[in-house]
């Protein structure tokens, strides 16, 4: 059991090594991403931002207003938020997007464009390390891997840092900071708490982003939930996630954030993975 351990130590210390780099670059744009409605959102007030009034139009009173506004906009999406005093958003497809009166049906404006390509570059250093060309393939393979890594140094770090015996005097240590002598053991003390209570969010996080970038691990949650697997490279895209061809659809989404129901993939004013 010792030497087990021990394995699993250093095992755990170079995949924290090896996969270091990556691992706090997908950390950091990932925390930005996450923030991008409420960032983007702060940006755009201006325009992002309505006064309230008695009632909304329908959603296909809304899309007329815009259709009548830019008639040649080829119109991919509408995305409408609970919130009262939020406008609408509407794709354009190769013309981006646009912000919406939802009360009267005027075009507000577009989005800042500096804070849509800085997120297209967080997006790009997420999923590929920024790679393009031939090596976006490698990109993909290496975040891929230092996610699994990350997933990795989540799970065993609780199995190594978890106290041989089961008392709080053990426990203390763990799952608080504490005042040490020396910098050593004032990291190492950091390195355990810190470590212990983002072990549960890590794990989750890290999971999921498995299924996102391996199709086996895709294909093991269809397995364990006794979904049958969806066929690939058919129209529908990877894991028969898209949809099929037709008139712009609508979603609500909540305060979080936008929910987009897609009718056609937009071929603008989106992000690519």
């Amino acid at each position: 059991m010792k030497a087990f351990r021990s394995l699993l130590f250093w095992t755990h210390l170079t995949a924290g090594l090896v996969g270091g780099v990556v691992i706090l670059i997908m950390s950091f744009t990932g925390a930005v991403l996450a923030l991008r409605p409420q960032i983007q959102n702060w940006v755009d007030r201006e325009i992002r931002y309505v006064e309230p009034q008695a009632t909304r139009l329908a959603p296909s009173a809304l899309l007329a207003a815009v259709k009548s506004a830019r008639p040649d906009a080829n119109i991919q999406q509408v995305s409408l938020e609970h919130d009262a005093d939020v406008a609408a958003a509407v794709n354009l497809g190769r013309d981006g997007n646009v912000y919406v009166d939802p009360y009267t049906g005027a075009i507000l404006g577009r989005p800042s464009q500096a804070t849509s390509g800085f997120f297209q570059s967080m997006t790009a250093w997420h999923r590929t390390v920024n790679a393009t060309g031939d090596w976006r393939a490698t990109g993909r393979a290496w975040t891929g891997a230092s996610n699994l890594a990350f997933l990795f140094l989540g799970l065993t770090g609780l199995y190594i840092w978890w106290p041989k015996q089961m008392t709080m005097r053990h426990f203390r240590p763990i799952l608080w900071f504490k005042g040490n002598n020396t910098a050593k053991a004032r990291d190492f003390n950091w390195h355990n708490v810190i470590g212990f209570w983002c072990a549960i969010p890590i794990v989750i996080m890290t999971a999921s982003g498995a299924v996102i970038s391996y199709s086996w691990a895709s294909d093991l949650v269809y397995t364990l939930t006794g979904t049958p697997i969806p066929q690939r490279g058919g129209p529908g895209g990877e894991g028969g996630r898209g949809g099929g061809r037709g008139g712009p659809q609508v979603a609500r989404a909540g305060n979080g954030g936008e929910n987009q129901a897609r009718g056609e993939q937009p071929r603008g004013g989106g992000e690519r993975g």
